[in-house]
């Protein structure tokens, strides 16, 4: 692993609101920048076909990764891995391909402080949540968004435990 980034930022577009009014799940794109945006990589968009399952999962890595466990996030085309380097107080990040073999791609995990992983993760998907949520806020009833609402719940609740604000 490289040198430990500071910040990380994650990109996601903003769920289209005609899905929403219509009460449907939307799919997302998702990016991440290990040192934030500004650092001027062009990093490519993740398919997140099923965000009531994908963001839930991220949610629930915030718990693994304070606690120095592994943990992934199943995406469509892959796994996003972390990696606790608690040494280091960080966490490796690290997209694995499916069907790509690590030593093909010939990269390795991006070392990202630990608590701004956690606070972007959470910050992301709440972000997300209240877009969906202003187009329709009746989505809370749906059996799609459920998860994603219980999952934010639970992650606020970790990260008060934390201290982390």
């Amino acid at each position: 692993m490289g040198d430990k980034h500071d910040k990380i930022d994650i990109e996601v577009e903003s769920p289209p609101a005609d899905h929403l009014q219509k009460g449907w799940m939307p799919g997302a794109d998702m990016r991440i920048h290990p040192g934030g945006i500004e650092d001027g990589e062009d990093r490519p968009w993740d398919d997140v076909s099923l965000p009531n399952e994908v963001f839930p999962d991220l949610l629930r890595c915030m718990a693994a990764i304070l606690e120095d466990e592994e943990c992934a996030a199943e995406f469509d085309m892959g796994e996003l891995e972390f990696t606790p380097v608690p040494e280091n107080d960080a966490v490796g990040v690290y997209f694995h391909i499916d069907g790509l073999p690590r030593d093909v791609r010939n990269d390795v995990p991006e070392l990202v402080d630990r608590t701004a992983l956690v606070k972007e993760i959470y910050t992301t998907i709440r972000w997300w949540a209240d877009e969906a949520l202003s187009a329709n806020d009746d989505l809370t009833d749906t059996d799609w968004f459920q998860p994603i609402d219980t999952a934010l719940t639970e992650a606020e609740q970790v990260l008060e435990e934390e201290g982390i604000h």
